[in-house]
């Protein structure tokens, strides 16, 4: 496990994220009209998910919607729009609406459009290849890059506190 995280994890209740250059690898292939016909996303990322969703709740948002609205749709998983506002007030609506604190969440950026969502949650991480507002805002850096594997580095990285809390209600 990562150093210095054992203070963060047993407060987290959600783990919000940003989708293109997580799940994604921030690629968007658009055609000549402007549509958007696909996004490759890493299957692993998915089995690493519903073992998180077990223990924390998750969210993912997006200033996107053309695909992500009806994939995490049909995942069953909560996913919000950023549409003509701000990931930082989508952000604070997800908070607002699972009643929790910033203190009670986890970030995972990548972007620009992420850095003020990073400035809220004190305990954010980023992917190996984001920017560098990105990267000093992080708690940790993944070794992951956007779209090959960062869930199933975070499920490594949360197992532990994953298995503390089925102990502690055994």
């Amino acid at each position: 496990m990562i150093t210095g995280l054992e203070e963060y994890l047993p407060k987290v209740k959600i783990i919000i994220s940003e989708v293109d250059g997580v799940l994604t690898d921030g690629a968007i292939p658009i055609d000549e009209l402007g549509n958007v016909s696909h996004k490759y996303f890493y299957h692993k990322d998915f089995e690493a998910i519903n073992l998180i969703k077990k223990h924390f709740k998750i969210v993912f948002l997006s200033t996107d919607n053309r695909i992500s609205y009806h994939f995490f749709r049909r995942k069953s998983i909560p996913f919000y729009y950023a549409d003509k506002v701000s990931k930082k007030s989508v952000l604070v609506e997800a908070l607002r609406r699972y009643s929790l604190a910033p203190e009670e969440a986890l970030y995972i950026g990548c972007t620009h459009s992420d850095v003020e969502c990073m400035q809220i949650i004190p305990f954010s991480i980023c992917t190996n290849d984001a920017v560098g507002d990105a990267k000093n805002l992080s708690v940790t850096v993944l070794d992951a890059f956007g779209g090959l594997g960062v869930f199933s580095e975070v499920y490594d990285m949360l197992k532990p506190e994953i298995l503390r809390r089925l102990k502690a209600d055994a």
